[in-house]
C-alpha cells in the first residue's frame, strides 16, 4: 500500500498563488462594477458632463489598475514554470488574463478615445451615452476573463 504524499508547496510559491488570486479576483470585481454600477449613474447626466466625467473616471482607472491587471498573468505563468504539475492550469489562468491586453488595445481604446473626442468637442457630445453604453457592455469580458482566470488559480492552488 503506498502512502504517497503529496509534495508541499514552498510558503514562496504560496505567496505568489495568494497574490495572484487576489489581485485577479479583486480586479475582477473593479472592473465589472465600472460596467455595473459607475457607468449606469454617468448615463443619467447630460452629455457634456457624462463625457467630462466619463474621461476622468477612465484615466483615474488606467493609473490604478493597469498593473494589478497584468501583474497576476505573469505570476502565474510563473508558478506554471514552478509547479508543472498544474502547469496547464496556471498557463491557461496566464493566457486568460493576458488577454485583456489585446482586448483593450483593440476594442476598448477606441471607445476611450472617442469619448475623449466628444469631451474635446464641445458641440459633439450628442452620442456619449451610447459610446458609454458600449464601453460598459464591452468592460465586462474584462471582468468575468479575470474572474475565470482568478477561479482557475485558486482551483489549481487547492487541488
Amino acid at each position: 500500500m503506498s502512502t504517497h504524499a503529496p509534495t508541499p508547496v514552498p510558503s514562496t510559491l504560496r505567496a505568489v498563488q495568494a497574490t495572484s488570486i487576489a489581485l485577479l479576483t479583486t480586479t475582477a470585481g473593479l472592473s465589472a462594477s465600472t460596467s455595473i454600477f459607475v457607468v449606469p449613474r454617468l448615463m443619467e447626466l447630460q452629455p457634456r458632463t457624462l463625457t467630462s466625467q466619463f474621461v476622468r473616471a477612465i484615466q483615474s482607472a488606467h493609473r490604478l489598475l493597469v498593473v494589478p491587471l497584468v501583474l497576476p498573468g505573469f505570476l502565474n505563468a510563473y508558478l506554471a514554470y514552478r509547479l508543472p504539475a498544474k502547469a496547464r492550469l496556471y498557463a491557461l489562468a496566464a493566457v486568460l488574463t493576458f488577454s485583456n491586453l489585446p482586448w483593450t488595445r483593440a476594442v476598448m481604446m477606441p471607445l476611450n478615445r472617442k469619448m475623449e473626442r466628444l469631451n474635446a468637442d464641445p458641440d459633439g457630445s450628442e452620442n456619449a451615452h451610447e459610446v458609454a453604453d458600449k464601453w460598459a457592455t464591452r468592460n465586462l469580458y474584462r471582468g468575468v476573463v479575470t474572474f475565470v482566470a482568478g477561479c482557475i488559480g485558486l482551483y489549481a492552488a487547492l487541488t
